[in-house]
């Protein structure tokens, strides 16, 4: 258990954040399909991600150097190999969703298998497709793991996804490089497009067309990149600064692709005041983003929105708290299949420390503005939802005791060192 207090002090601070959580779970997966060097420079060191780092060893992978700041894995010239028992993806639903795509391709049976949390969470729409690609998966009754993959021959195909999600396309594409013929996957909404990019760099036969994603089958050549700061983590430092009119923050090398930037968008629109410059390009645009707390007016959300900040959606329901007017958060329905239902795990944080905030099944109504006040909260084990109460702390009188707050280990292991910082800063 953590105690967290209200922040009374002006705030004009810079921060970092760790290596992006998706591309780091990426480089590292993607160094099954290649027989060269990845080298990942400030990769994200993490649970999730040494979850996905322990399964590319099982398969194969080797570990050539590992520090804080850098890794160099190498992959096996003939392919995977059969890993020697069940490949435990701990919390990490990309590890599991991503690498059920990477089984097809294994000569041999793949086990998966994970945390309290993992196995409760619904694979039916990865195992679906997969298995329309000839990939045989056996799970527990409804899609949930463990799950087991007979890897081997296979074939393509079409796909066009009823819920645009960069898990399950990304999944299809790892099993394509292995597949007989060409894997086509079109969503409804543009998601997260990390695997794309990557395979472009890696020089994978890849063809983008929108909505659209057409893949040969082929190996990668390896690849040596640096990992921008991870865009959703950064989001927590946003919100801080758009929750007071007194405080500005500016965080250093931030990922800046498209399909992430959707909460600094939202900020924008509620009247916070978002800066940002782009400084590189590679693997994908970087740059420095500034919030600074302005007067809010209410959020608007609706599903169209989701994908491009999916992570951020329970911080727009805090900033709603403290906007002037009715908010109306729709189409988010994907965040009740998370780590926690967040739907209902930010409702309950919200409420308990005074905010007018009414449940709905794909998101929240919000009246604003109202004035927080300290509570005993229980993240479920849920690392954003840990943090979601940390930020909204801060606009919140007396103290503040968040249960569960261990869980940031999971992709922000220094969040609260950091917190602690700021907060001297601002004193």
């Amino acid at each position: 258990m953590v105690e967290v207090t209200r922040w009374r002090a002006p705030l004009d601070a810079e921060v970092a954040v760790p290596g992006d959580k998706s591309l780091t779970h990426r480089g590292i997966l993607f160094s099954v399909v290649t027989d060269e060097e990845m080298v990942l420079e400030g990769w994200l060191d993490a649970a999730d991600t040494r979850s996905s780092l322990g399964l590319v060893q099982r398969l194969g992978v080797q570990v050539l150097a590992i520090d804080s700041h850098r890794l160099v894995l190498r992959g096996l010239n003939q392919g995977p190999k059969e890993p020697e028992s069940v490949l435990d993806c701990g919390n990490s639903g990309t590890t599991m969703r991503l690498a059920c795509g990477l089984a097809a391709g294994v000569n041999g049976l793949c086990v998966f298998s994970g945390d309290a949390s993992l196995v409760r969470r619904p694979m039916a729409r990865v195992i679906e497709p997969l298995r329309q690609m000839g990939v045989e998966i056996v799970s527990r009754r409804g899609g949930y793991a463990p799950l087991a993959i007979q890897g081997g021959r296979h074939r393509g195909g079409r796909f066009a996804l009823p819920v645009a999600s960069a898990q399950v396309k990304s999944a299809l594409l790892l099993a394509g490089l292995t597949a007989d013929d060409p894997v086509e996957v079109e969503e409804p909404v543009k998601s997260r497009d990390h695997t794309e990019h990557l395979f472009q760099a890696m020089g994978g036969r890849i063809r983008i067309d929108g909505q659209r994603v057409r893949l040969e089958p082929g190996r990668l050549h390896g690849l040596s990149f640096t990992v921008p700061g991870d865009p959703s983590s950064a989001a927590f430092w946003a919100a801080l600064a758009a929750l007071s009119s007194d405080r500005k923050v500016t965080i250093s090398s931030v990922l800046f692709n498209s399909t992430r930037t959707g909460f600094l968008g939202l900020l924008a629109r509620a009247g916070a005041e978002v800066t940002w410059h782009q400084e590189g390009t590679d693997p994908e645009p970087w740059g420095w983003v500034s919030v600074a707390g302005r007067t809010l007016t209410p959020v608007a959300l609706q599903a169209s929105d989701v994908p491009a900040m999916v992570d951020e959606v329970p911080l727009a329901a805090l900033i709603a708290t403290q906007a002037r007017g009715t908010s109306v958060i729709q189409g988010a329905g994907e965040l009740r299949l998370k780590e926690s239902d967040r739907i209902r795990v930010t409702a309950d944080i919200l409420s308990a420390m005074g905010a007018d905030i009414q449940e709905r099944e794909d998101g929240w109504l919000i009246e604003g503005p109202t004035r927080l006040s300290g509570a005993d909260i229980d993240a479920k084990g849920d690392h954003r939802m840990a943090m979601l109460a940390a930020i909204a702390a801060t606009v919140a009188d007396g103290v503040t005791r968040i249960h569960g707050e261990e869980s940031v280990a999971i992709s922000y292991p220094d969040f609260f060192a950091q917190y602690r910082r700021l907060q001297r800063i601002a004193r």
